[in-house]
């Protein structure tokens, strides 16, 4: 998965949607753009294949506390 800091997704998060919308990620990997987004007050829905991934963006989530449902 490609690792980026939240700061990069942010500036496009914020441009591009206003809390309340629902940020879509179609390679959502380790969930970064899924933690910006709910920190930010969107909705997340992001899609990935791989399981591993899943299971990291779950615990990463969990860890911030953030309510998610993953999805296998």
């Amino acid at each position: 998965f490609a690792t980026f800091p939240e700061e990069l997704i942010l500036t496009p998060t914020l441009a591009g949607s206003r809390e309340g919308d629902t940020v879509l990620d179609p390679f959502s990997g380790a969930g970064t753009t899924g933690k910006v987004s709910l920190e930010l007050g969107r909705y997340y829905t992001g899609i990935e294949q791989n399981i591993y991934y899943n299971q990291l963006a779950k615990e990463r989530f969990e860890k911030c506390g953030l309510d998610a449902e993953i999805l296998d």
